[in-house]
Order: structure tokens, then C-alpha cells, then sequence
């Protein structure tokens, strides 16, 4: 399966008064960390595509050049295909492309200008499989829509497409720009060319009346066509908001991510990788512990913010693998086993520190039974969750993370360490018991 990318166009309302963006062709205009004709291509190979056809135009070199340097760094196969008729219309960019098509190939069709979750590509594959011989043309509703005016819209009648046009008056969905195309396209293009007619969404009108159209209902997935400074804006936003996870804590929710978002948009443009920012975040807390070795309550206090800036940054690393599809096993694996070390070295950083001033037994053996319960939530989190077949079902006490580090640091501000100790070695351990027997009642249940 190949995909053809349109990035021919000149983007003027996008590029139109902002000095940064006219600077570059549209296709190479940056959203958070990869341009959206790279956007494009890695949504593309996250749903298994590794073949490509890119038509440029306006700036072709430009566009050229940018994608051949970043080609090995992909691992794909991409032609380029020139049209130096981009003017006229995106119908005359996707004939150009025939001739780098086997005969008779399915193949995708997006646009350079369009960003979306990719997991709206790998359905709309599944689903095709089975529509052999049909077109099928991806839509939204709607409301869903950032700029309704400009939108392509769709008049559906029992969920099969009747017409299509920016202009058509009664609709009621909307084209994403996302195609599964079979051959059929070309003649129908051709056959509008024949018109004078060199919009895409003529071919398409002309498929639906010769019923070689379906759509596919995206489901309100995040999707948003890039064609002025405040859609490019609406799509970082709503980007930013997509990282916010259902396994976040309270803390993650009210605090964190609030604060972290706003860093991974800053960083993600630069070259920190998310393992280099997942270093970061371990040393702040190898820094927060040696403060805390100091045990003095100014020391605590210094301990403490690192402490919480330290979970704050941990949830950058993540934020930037998905922004810029560099999520992998092995990253996650990393950042869990230096969350740990995090852990334990801080809590036994507070132990030693309070110890020194204060001497006794008890703040090692409260402080340890609070070690312990810090890395057995840890470890139940991802057997109790395949229980519960959904991340965060029936949480429990809520003393992940996020909640523990925090904890840490308002100990260390109050100055209180023994009674910080105490209240995280009972409510971790509890919300351990609480798993187990919860855990034994979804088992005993599935058995009768």
C-alpha cells in the first residue's frame, strides 16, 4: 500500500502577514516539533505505510531537500512527483501522480496540510477491505469542524455521500481530506479535467454519482486542516490537550500537566530527545535527595521543589515521544526503572537526613515500610490494571506518583519528615491489600 501526499500548494492564508511562517513553503511550516508534511508521512507509517508519493509544486526544491534529509532517518521509500500546474487545483496534483502508481493499486490519498490521529488511518484501512472496488472518503461531523466557511461539505442520505462542494448548502458532514482511493479516481478526474474542472472534490462528486463512494465516520477524532495562523494555532492546542492520559493521577491532572505541556511545547522544537529529558528529570531527583541528606528544613524545603519539578518534567519525556511518534518499549521500560531508583533514593535521602539531626530507630523502620509500599504500588500497576482491562479502572486510594512526590515536597516544606513517612508507608500498603482483595473478587466472580 502506497500513499500519495499533496504538498504542491502555496499556503497564502497561512503564510499571510506572519514573517516567521512566510518564510518557509507550507508544507515545512513547523507544529510542535515535526513540519506538517513530516506530520503527515509518520501518521502515515504508524498505520504500516512505508511507500510514498509526494507531488510538490510551489518551492518544490525546498520541499525536496527537506524530505531527502530526513528519508534515511525515516526508513521509507518516497518519489517525487512535480506539478507545475499546482495553480489550477489539487485534482491535476493527484493525476500527477498516476504514473508512480501500479496499475490497477489501491492507495491512500492526504493531504500535507491536514493533521490527524493516526489511529483514524489504520480503521479506515480495516474498514476498505471490505468496500472492494469503492472509494471511501473519511467525515466528521459538523460541529466538529474549527473553520465550518472554508471546510469541503457533505450531503449524506443514509450514510452513503449524495453531493460534496464548499459551496453545497445542505450538508450534514464534512470531508477530513483523508481518501482510500482506487483506481476509479483517475478516470473520474480525467473526466472532470475534460470540464475544465480541476478540483479533487469534482472527481469525488463524479464518484458519487456513479456510486463509487463511501464514507467512513472518524468518530470525532482529533483531526484539523491547516490553511490560516489561528487553525494552526487551534491544532497545537488541541495537540497538547491530547496528552493528558487516563492513567494521570490528581496531581498530574490539576498540577503537572498543566505546567509540563507548557514546557513540552518550548522543547519539543528543539533536539532534546525524550530519553535525554527523562535523564534530566532523574538527576533533579538525585538532586532533591542530596538536599535532603542535609536534613536541614531549608535543605528540605530546596529538596522538596526539586522533588516536584523533578515529576513534572518526568512527564515531558512522554509528551514529546508522542508529539513526535518516537514512543517506544524500550523508552518506557527506561523511564520506569529510573522512576524507581527516583524514588527510592529520595525517600532514603529524607531517612538519612532526619536521622542525622534527630538519631532513633523509628524513621528507618517507618521509612523503609514507606519504601516498600512506594515500590509495590509501582509494581501492581500494570497487573491490576489488565485486570480491569482499562487504564485507572477502579483506582483506589490515589497515592500514585505523582500524589507521592507531592506529598514529599509539602512534607519537606512543613518540615515534617516523620509524620511524611508514616502517612506514605499507610497509605501505600493499604492501597496495595485494597488491590489484591479487589483482584481476588473480579477473579472469584469470572469463575462462577
Amino acid at each position: 500500500m502506497k500513499a500519495v501526499i499533496l504538498a504542491a500548494g502555496k499556503g497564502e492564508r497561512l503564510s499571510k502577514g506572519k514573517s516567521k511562517l512566510n518564510a518557509k513553503p507550507k508544507p515545512l511550516i513547523p507544529l510542535l516539533g515535526l513540519s506538517l508534511l513530516e506530520r503527515a508521512i509518520v501518521s502515515a507509517k504508524e498505520s504500516g505505510i512505508y511507500d510514498f508519493v509526494i507531488v510538490v509544486g510551489y518551492r518544490s526544491e525546498e520541499v525536496v531537500k527537506y524530505v531527502e534529509e530526513k528519508q534515511n532517518r525515516l526508513g521509507l521509500n518516497i518519489d517525487f512527483v512535480e506539478n507545475e500546474e499546482w495553480e489550477k487545483g489539487n485534482g491535476l496534483s493527484v493525476l500527477k501522480a498516476r504514473d508512480s502508481l501500479q496499475e490497477k493499486e489501491d492507495f491512500v490519498l492526504l493531504m500535507c496540510d491536514h493533521v490527524f490521529d493516526s489511529s483514524i488511518l489504520k480503521e479506515l484501512l480495516e474498514y476498505a477491505k471490505n468496500r472492494i472496488g469503492k472509494c471511501v472518503l473519511c467525515v466528521d461531523e459538523p460541529e466538529n469542524v474549527f473553520d465550518l466557511e472554508d471546510a469541503t461539505k457533505i450531503l449524506l442520505e443514509r450514510n452513503k455521500p449524495n453531493a460534496i462542494g464548499k459551496g453545497i448548502k445542505n450538508y450534514n458532514a464534512v470531508d477530513c481530506g483523508i481518501f482510500y482511493c482506487t483506481p476509479a479516481i483517475f478516470n473520474a478526474l480525467e473526466a472532470e479535467k475534460g470540464k475544465g474542472k480541476y478540483e479533487l472534490s469534482d472527481a469525488v462528486q463524479c464518484l458519487i454519482e456513479c456510486d463509487k463512494l463511501e464514507v467512513f465516520d472518524i468518530g470525532g477524532r482529533f483531526w484539523c486542516d491547516i490553511d490560516t495562523p489561528e487553525s494552526l494555532e487551534y491544532a497545537k492546542n488541541k495537540m497538547l490537550t491530547s496528552l493528558e492520559k487516563p492513567t494521570d493521577g490528581i496531581i498530574s491532572k490539576c498540577i503537572n500537566r498543566k505546567i509540563s505541556k507548557r514546557i513540552t511545547a518550548r522543547i519539543v522544537n528543539t533536539n532534546l530527545t525524550p530519553t535525554q529529558i527523562t535523564i534530566i528529570s532523574f538527576i533533579m531527583a538525585l538532586a532533591s535527595a542530596a538536599f535532603f541528606l542535609l536534613g536541614e528544613h531549608k535543605y528540605l524545603i530546596i529538596g522538596g521543589i526539586l522533588a516536584q519539578a523533578s515529576s513534572i518534567i518526568d512527564g515531558c519525556d512522554g509528551e514529546v515521544a508522542r508529539l513526535k511518534f518516537l514512543t517506544t518499549d524500550y523508552g518506557a521500560f527506561v523511564d520506569s526503572i529510573l522512576d524507581r531508583y527516583a524514588d527510592g533514593i529520595m525517600i532514603l535521602g529524607l531517612i538519612f537526613g532526619y536521622w542525622m539531626l534527630h538519631g532513633g530507630i523509628s524513621v528507618w523502620i517507618i521509612g523503609l515500610v514507606a519504601l516498600l509500599g512506594s515500590f509495590m504500588i509501582s509494581y501492581t500497576n500494570a497487573r491490576y490494571e489488565g485486570v480491569f482491562e482499562k487504564p485507572g479502572g477502579n483506582r483506589g486510594i490515589p497515592i500514585r506518583r505523582d500524589m507521592r512526590l507531592f506529598m514529599i515536597m509539602i512534607g519537606a516544606f512543613l518540615n515534617q519528615v516523620l509524620g511524611l513517612m508514616l502517612l506514605l508507608a499507610i497509605l501505600t500498603n493499604l492501597e496495595v491489600v485494597r488491590r489484591v482483595f479487589s483482584i481476588k473478587r473480579i477473579i472469584t466472580k469470572t469463575k462462577f
